[in-house]
């Protein structure tokens, strides 16, 4: 069994969740901002008893994350992770022995298999094919994504739009975050973002540690969607942008190359 709650300033925070939030804090206050990102996102953290050393019981942390989130908790983040969470832990008299990623229970009820077969057959598309419950912490302007880093890029995306309307009403851009689209070879695909401006369209894809190892992949990728009509396609790699200015940067250059 895990030790008592804390009781301290966060009365308003179960253990748990105080050690969580913490270490996702102290991981941004480091500069490592992916990985406190990840911890943002996952559902909850258990401490399992794991084994005895003498008379201190050590746990093995148990993250829990939806499975769009899981995949990319790579060995390099949960060794990340591990660093700090074991100090935070260890300030609340909670010893760990490993860190492991577990699964966040999906919402479902006596509907789950006919919603799961709308889902699987597009049924139930919104901007894009949703999870089954979407985290609501994942919402935007009624938009539904897939992680914080398509946020941060939608936000820069949308000051763009606004600075372009201020500059000049009919020479602005129009967002499609997370559209489903069927390419040339006969797939369905869903680009992170296709972007409109003055007749012109181009797809932004943000890239994060799920996509190492796949350059090749996302090059056929590339060049599937330029056979099938689309020309300008900005990938962004979110673990070297995450400063809002190094995004209005990027987006802005990709909305004038969209011109050319």
């Amino acid at each position: 069994m895990a030790p008592d709650e804390t009781r301290g300033s966060a009365k308003d925070l179960a253990r748990d969740e105080l050690i969580l939030a913490q270490s996702a804090f102290y991981l941004d206050e480091q500069g490592d901002v992916e990985a406190a990102a990840l911890l943002l996102d996952v559902a909850d953290i258990d401490f399992i008893a794991w084994e005895r050393d003498y008379d201190i019981t050590n746990y093995r942390a148990c993250l829990n994350a939806p499975g769009w989130l899981a995949k990319r908790f790579t060995p390099e983040i949960i060794e990340r992770v591990e660093s700090v969470l074991r100090k935070i832990a260890a300030r609340h008299d909670v010893h760990i022995y490993d860190v492991v990623i577990g699964a966040a229970l999906p919402f479902v009820d006596h509907t789950w298999r006919e919603s799961l077969y709308a889902r699987l057959s597009g049924g139930t598309v919104t901007n894009h094919a949703v999870r089954v419950e979407p985290d609501p912490r994942l919402r935007r302007d009624g938009f539904n994504f897939d992680s914080l880093e398509e946020i941060k890029v939608y936000d820069a995306l949308k000051r763009a739009q606004a600075d372009l309307v201020k500059h000049d009403p009919a020479n602005t851009i129009t967002i499609f975050p997370l559209p489903l689209g069927r390419v040339g070879i006969g797939s369905s695909w869903t680009p992170d973002f296709l972007v409109v401006r003055q007749g012109k369209i181009g797809l932004i894809e943000v890239d994060g540690p799920h996509h190492r190892g796949r350059a090749g992949a996302d090059t056929t990728r590339d060049r599937h969607w330029k056979n099938s009509g689309v020309i300008h396609i900005e990938r962004i790699l979110v673990e070297e942008t995450s400063l809002d200015r190094d995004l209005d940067h990027l987006v802005r250059a990709f909305l004038q190359r969209i011109l050319r």
